[in-house]
């Protein structure tokens, strides 16, 4: 089948207090009101509040006070944000990660909606239920395979790798005490580790029992025929009509989720937009997987590979032949504090699940964003809050969490207009001496290939010496002064990198001629 359009519903990490502040759309309203009745028939207060007010409990509130009204609002907030896309697109396939398989199941047509809450209500009862205490997840900066090495080293039969979200981005769950052992392990290889705030250790051996009892619970909810075409992440392809779906959920609570090898797929069958139904940073997994796409998220601006603005951004055009796919204008004070735009920023940029990413967490500390990093992400929330020079201010980097950057953000913004950003020098700046204008080794361009493709999470392969860094690959110039202190450190460049014709370079096979002909003079 033909595949351009790719919808993607979040599970863990979809929802966002406040989600659907100032939209009073019919479509947004009768999902937030079917969910609520949903709740009552199970004797729970509804979940509206938690996605109207923007002052309601975060994620991590609810994950210790309340994982049931948690999990429903996830789902609301899925099918709430799929209902806002579809007003400006219409997907040929429908993408769930996780729990948002319901979602995804639901919108498409298997479920009614009432029936999709009931699945959600039966799925968090059966978890508090029969669920161990002592689960936890963590998510490893290593590729699925090397994850799984750690995993085996533990050896402990409730561990698994429990999904495979990106190139460097894989979650481990089961008891708490193996995902320790698992996070040191990690730690004493340099490897990053976070631990997740999620109420379960999902997609691990320890649900087994609540598996069961779900299914049990959920043998009278009716399954009809799908009007769109829905790829499982679980499954490991399309299902069917005949697809016991039921089973499908129910298998899922056990089962790793191969989120990244499923957008290859639907990317290798022509999949070029990804549109993620929510704010969850999906979009910034799919960038990581796959070279060439536009990424959506409903509610901020698109991420194109011939545009590629920062997300937020407004972007100066949509790309060819389609529309951006955006919530209705917020009222002004619905706008996300900044904050909410920080961690999503975060998030997106370190393919981790928004809800990693909290206000009160030492970037160093408990997220592992060494300086250098913290400089890099400057960049990007310089470029997304109009900071230009004051960024330059040593204060913006030494803030030891987002919360405390978001109040220097606050502050700065209120007493001073926003500056315009730097330009980036001309490529002509400073002319290349005819005598050095030597061709590149190919040594060089091997190693900027790699250099390139590890960053950012991509086959080698798909680094060519002739691609377009911008218009082929994405990386916009932020990005390239990013990737311009990785080349200084591994060419030895020196004060040389700060000439402007580096960070001009279009193609990896130009900025290999160029560290030829500077070397000489920089050693």
């Amino acid at each position: 089948m033909a595949v351009e359009t790719v919808f993607l519903l979040p599970g863990q990490g979809g929802y966002t207090p406040g989600l659907f502040a100032g939209d009073d759309s019919p479509e947004v309203a009768e999902v937030l009101g079917t969910v609520d009745r949903i709740a009552a028939e199970f004797g729970r207060g509804g979940v509206s509040h938690l996605l109207r007010q923007p002052d309601a409990p975060s994620a991590a509130d609810l994950v210790r006070a309340d994982s049931f009204a948690l999990q429903l609002a996830v789902f609301a907030a899925a099918v709430g944000s799929f209902r806002i896309a579809e007003r400006q697109d219409t997907p040929d396939v429908v993408v769930g990660h996780s729990m948002g398989e319901i979602a995804a199941l639901t919108v498409t047509g298997a479920f009614t909606p009432a029936d999709g809450a009931r699945l959600v209500c039966h799925r968090s009862e059966a978890l508090l239920a029969h669920c161990p205490s002592d689960g936890g997840m963590v998510a490893l900066e290593l590729p699925a395979a090397r994850a799984a090495h750690l995993v085996g080293a533990v050896a402990d039969r409730g561990l698994a790798v429990a999904v495979s979200n990106a190139p460097r981005q894989t979650v481990v769950s089961g008891p708490d005490d193996a995902v320790e052992v698992v996070a040191r392990l990690a730690g004493a290889l340099g490897v990053q580790a976070t631990r997740l705030n999620a109420p379960f250790p999902f997609h691990s051996p320890m649900l087994a029992v609540a598996a069961h009892a779900f299914g049990e619970a959920v043998t009278g909810i009716r399954q009809h025929p799908l009007r769109a075409a829905v790829y499982s992440p679980v499954a490991g392809g399309y299902v069917q009509d005949d697809t016991d779906l039921k089973a499908l959920l129910v298998r899922q609570l056990t089962t790793s989720v191969r989120f990244m090898a499923a957008v290859r797929e639907l990317h290798a069958d022509g999949a070029r937009r990804f549109v993620e139904c929510g704010r969850a940073g999906l979009s910034g997994l799919v960038r990581r997987s796959v070279p060439e796409v536009d990424t959506i998220s409903t509610g901020l601006a698109p991420r194109s590979a011939d545009a590629a603005a920062p997300a937020g951004t407004p972007a100066e055009s949509a790309p060819a032949g389609s529309a951006p796919v955006v919530a209705p204008a917020p009222v002004a004070d619905s706008a996300p504090p900044v904050l909410d735009e920080l961690r999503e920023l975060y998030a997106s940029a370190l393919g981790y699940p928004v809800e990693v990413i909290t206000g009160d967490a030492d970037l160093e500390a408990d997220l592992g964003i060494d300086s250098l990093k913290r400089a890099e992400m400057l960049g990007k929330v310089s470029a997304r809050f109009g900071l230009g020079e004051s960024a330059v201010d040593g204060r913006f980097v030494a803030q030891p969490t987002l919360a405390d950057l978001a109040d220097l953000i606050t502050e700065v913004r209120g007493s001073a207009p926003a500056a315009e950003a730097a330009p980036v020098p001309a490529a002509d700046a400073v002319p290349v001496p005819a005598a050095e204008a030597v061709a590149a080794p190919v040594g060089v361009l091997d190693e900027l290939r790699e250099l390139y493709a590890s960053a950012l999470g991509y086959p080698v392969e798909v680094i060519t010496g002739d691609a377009d860094l911008e218009a082929d690959l994405g990386i916009d110039s932020l990005k390239r002064a990013e990737m311009l202190g990785k080349v200084s450190a591994r060419f030895g460049l020196g004060e040389s990198a700060v000439d402007g014709r580096f960070v001009a370079q279009p193609t990896l096979a130009d900025l290999a001629d160029l560290i030829t002909a500077v070397r000489p003079s920089a050693r």
